[in-house]
């Protein structure tokens, strides 16, 4: 998605629509600028929070999946209800 905005008086640039959504970015957030090489990249700037909620989700979902072996009689056990 590439969109083009002029920068104002202020150095002020409103981001669009679209992308405000699809980063869930509301007003008084703040947004972080990194420099790299000759691009200027914009990110939200994640609480400590957001930070631990994200990480404990990708933990949780790692701890609540079936393990390679219990998969395996799942998979087995499915084809003999179907072959039954």
């Amino acid at each position: 998605m590439v969109r083009t905005r002029t920068v104002g008086k202020k150095g002020q640039v409103t981001i669009p629509k679209e992308i405000r959504d699809r980063f869930g970015l509301k007003e008084g957030e703040k947004v972080i600028f990194e420099v790299k090489g000759d691009e200027i990249v914009m990110r939200p700037e994640r609480s400590r929070r957001d930070y631990v909620e994200e990480l404990s989700s990708v933990v949780r979902k790692k701890l609540e999946a079936p393990e390679p072996a219990e998969l395996k009689r799942m998979y087995y056990g499915q084809i003999e209800e179907r072959i039954s």
